[in-house]
């Protein structure tokens, strides 16, 4: 049974849109402080997202401490709860940073230190970096390539305080300086919890999301070249007429989603269903031919 085009045209709603600011800290909390089954990330607070799904941050190596030239390491993002977004945790949980092996949970990550050579225009298992941990009772987690050289995965950040918030720094620091090459460093990590600690063991994990480090690059090429090895645009899905709702395939699902691209004279390629560069009326009639055909 054909539908007819002028369902549509009567179905029109009208689309409204917000807009956020980017956040220079990491917002981070528990679903549900009382009764915690999830890790949350503010999307908000994160540049990017890679072809494989993975939200990405990025920062810049510099010389943080004026009286150690030639000393490179970053201390952004920071770590923070957001009481407004009701992302919080308990008094005192103890909040960790695990880095991944990116070879084993990413599509373009190769090792613990994913370094992007410019010379080769790839990703190399290279480098050696530091994290610095926020407790003098334990010794610095040391990252070298592919492998954990020394120290305890995951690093303490900070515990929750009274108000059940955190804001705080970890030093990632570039060894090696003085070999280091230029080029931008990654690490795919995420946020641990050991919100029940006399368990000994941690209750609960954030999905993975990359930390991106520029040293030496230009703004331009960081962005075009290194970030693209780390899967930030990398990969150009092919566009599927008709399913608008992005879920794969096109279902009747998809008609409540045409709607709002077409009244709302914005632009999405799965809803330009005649291809001819513009969502309009004449759209219509195509999307509805996709759509009895399916």
């Amino acid at each position: 049974m054909r539908l007819s085009p002028f369902l549509f045209v009567t179905s029109l709603i009208c689309v409204s849109s917000s807009l956020f600011a980017q956040h220079s800290d990491l917002e981070f909390g528990y679903d549900d402080a009382t009764s915690p089954s999830a890790f949350t990330l503010s999307p908000l607070s994160f540049d990017a997202t890679t072809a494989d799904g993975i939200i990405l941050a990025d920062g810049e190596f510099r010389e943080l401490d004026p009286f150690s030239p030639g000393d490179f390491s970053a201390d952004q993002p920071g770590f923070t709860t957001d009481s407004s977004a009701g992302l919080l945790v308990n008094q005192g949980d103890n909040i960790m940073i695990n880095v991944l092996d990116a070879a084993v949970h990413s599509d373009f990550g190769v090792g613990y230190v994913n370094f992007f050579n410019p010379a080769t225009d790839a990703l190399e298992a290279s480098g050696r970096l530091s994290l610095v941990d926020n407790t003098s009772s334990t010794g610095n987690l040391v990252l070298d390539g592919a492998s954990i050289e020394s120290g305890i995965n995951p690093q303490f950040i900070g515990a929750g305080g009274s108000a059940g918030s955190i804001h705080d720094h970890i030093k990632i620091d570039l060894l090696d300086d003085a070999a280091a090459p230029m080029g931008a460093y990654g690490i795919l990590v995420q946020l641990q919890s050991d919100f029940a600690p006399t368990d000994g063991a941690i209750d609960l994990s954030s999905q993975p999301f990359w930390l991106v480090f520029n040293r030496g690059m230009s703004d331009s090429d960081f962005e075009s070249l290194a970030l693209l090895e780390f899967g930030v645009g990398a990969v150009s899905q092919p566009v599927l007429l008709g399913d608008v709702d992005l879920d794969g395939v096109v279902t009747f699902l998809d008609i409540a989603f045409f709607i709002d691209v077409l009244s709302s004279s914005s632009f999405q390629e799965e809803a330009d269903c005649n291809q001819d560069g513009v969502v309009n009326f004449l759209d219509i009639a195509f999307f509805v031919e996709i759509l009895a055909s399916v």
